[in-house]
C-alpha cells in the first residue's frame, strides 16, 4: 500500500531498521484502508485474534491508530474509534486470566524456529519438529508421547455427514493410574498429517514414534527421546525466541492445552474431550471449555455494539 510505503519511509529517517521492520509487520494485516467505527474495530480485532494474541492484535491496532493520525495530519478523514481502542485495552488478557493454549501464530512461531525459517534462528534436529506437531496433533502429555511405539496407531473409517468415507489415526496410551484410552489424532494441516504419515512408514513394529539417529564420523546411534532432554530443548527455546522479543512460553502442557482448547472451539462435546485427554475429573475439562467460550466472547459483542 502506497500511503504505508511513504508512511514508514517518512519513519526511516529517525526510527532505526528493526522498529521500521516491526511497523511493516503489523500494517501488513491492515488489508485496505477504511474507517473504523466502534463495531467495526471490535470486528476487526476478532479476525486479528483468530490468528493471534490478544497482546499481538493490540500491537496492530496501537500502529493503525498511529498510521491514521498521520494519515489525518495530511488531509486523510478516516475513522478510528478511541472509544473501542480503549474498551479492548481494558480487556487485557480474557479479563486478567492468563491464557494457557496458543493462537496460530504462536505455533507458527515455534515451529518455523525449530526449522530454522524464522529470522535469527537456525534449524533444530528433526526429532524435535516431530514431537512438537505430535503433541498438537494428539494432545498427549509428554510422557505418554514419548512411549508411542508404531503397533500403538491404528486407523478407523467413519462416513461424514455428507456421507463420504473418511479416514481417521487414533493412537491407544496408557496415561495416569495406567488407565488406557484412545485418542485422536486431530491435523490442524496437511502437512502435519504428511509429516506423521512419513514417519510412520519409516518404523518398524516396535519401534518408538520419537527416535532419533546422531551419525558420528565411525558410527551411527539411534535413540529414544527422553523427557529431561525433551524438557531441556523446550526450555532453551523458550529463551531464544524470548532474546528474539517472542514473548511465547514453549512447553508441552501448552501443545496439549491447545489441541483441547481448539477442538472445544470447533464444538466437539465435553464428554468426548474429557474421554480423549484422559482427565480424571471433569473440572480440567471445564476449565478448558471456559477457555474456548471466551475466545467468541467479542464476536458477540461486536454483534450487539452499535
Amino acid at each position: 500500500m502506497y500511503l504505508i510505503d511513504l508512511y514508514l519511509e517518512e519513519l526511516s529517517k529517525v526510527r532505526d531498521t528493526k522498529t521500521i521492520e516491526k511497523k511493516r509487520y503489523l500494517l501488513m494485516h491492515l488489508e485496505e484502508l477504511r474507517d473504523f467505527s466502534k463495531r467495526e474495530l471490535f470486528e476487526f480485532y476478532e479476525r486479528l485474534r483468530q490468528r493471534m494474541s490478544h497482546r499481538s492484535a493490540m500491537d496492530v491496532l496501537m500502529e493503525v491508530r498511529l498510521f491514521y493520525e498521520w494519515l489525518r495530519e495530511r488531509g486523510y478523514s478516516y475513522e478510528f474509534s478511541e472509544k473501542a481502542l480503549e474498551e479492548l485495552k481494558k480487556k487485557k488478557e480474557f479479563v486478567g486470566q492468563a491464557r494457557k493454549y496458543y493462537t496460530e501464530e504462536e505455533v507458527e512461531v515455534i515451529l518455523s524456529a525449530i526449522r530454522g525459517t524464522l529470522e535469527g534462528t537456525k534449524p533444530k534436529p528433526p526429532v524435535y519438529y516431530l514431537l512438537s506437531v505430535f503433541l498438537l496433533c494428539s494432545g498427549l502429555r509428554l510422557s505418554e508421547a514419548l512411549s508411542v511405539k508404531k503397533e500403538d496407531f491404528f486407523k478407523r473409517e467413519m462416513l461424514s455427514s455428507q456421507g463420504e468415507k473418511r479416514v481417521f489415526y487414533f493412537v491407544r496410551v496408557k496415561g495416569k493410574f495406567s488407565k488406557e484410552r484412545e485418542t485422536p489424532l486431530v491435523f490442524f494441516k496437511e502437512e502435519y498429517r504428511k509429516l506423521f504419515e512419513k514417519r510412520l512408514s519409516e518404523l518398524s513394529s516396535g519401534e518408538k514414534f520419537l527416535k532419533y539417529t546422531l551419525v558420528f564420523p565411525k558410527s551411527v546411534k539411534v535413540l529414544e527421546l527422553k523427557k529431561g532432554t525433551a524438557l531441556n530443548f523446550f526450555h532453551d527455546l523458550e529463551k531464544e525466541l524470548k532474546s528474539l522479543g517472542y514473548n511465547i512460553p514453549v512447553n508441552a502442557h501448552r501443545f496439549r492445552y491447545t489441541y483441547a482448547v481448539w477442538l472445544a472451539r470447533k464444538g466437539l462435546p465435553i464428554n468426548f474431550l474429557k474421554e480423549f485427554l484422559g482427565h480424571s475429573s471433569s473440572k480440567t475439562t471445564l476449565e478448558i471449555y471456559a477457555q474456548a467460550q471466551k475466545e467468541k466472547s467479542l464476536e458477540v459483542l461486536s454483534q450487539l455494539t452499535l
